[in-house]
């Protein structure tokens, strides 16, 4: 095969890497995760535990008008 022969199949081959890596991750954001808590080390020693919410929250933007 020629060079452009491989070029063109090795930017396809990119293409649908990043075609699939983008699904699977839309695909890992709608399944519902457990909910582990997150764990925060303390500079004194010790852990802050806090939990995750169960339900996915919808995110709320605020517009602000320029006047």
């Amino acid at each position: 095969m020629s060079w452009d022969a491989w070029a063109l199949l090795s930017i396809l081959a990119l293409c649908g890497a990043v075609i699939a890596w983008s699904c699977w991750g839309f695909y890992r954001e709608r399944e519902p995760r457990e909910s582990h808590p997150l764990v925060l080390p303390l500079t004194g020693g010790g852990h802050i535990y806090i939990p995750r919410p169960t339900a996915r929250l919808i995110p709320r933007h605020r517009i602000s008008s320029v006047r």
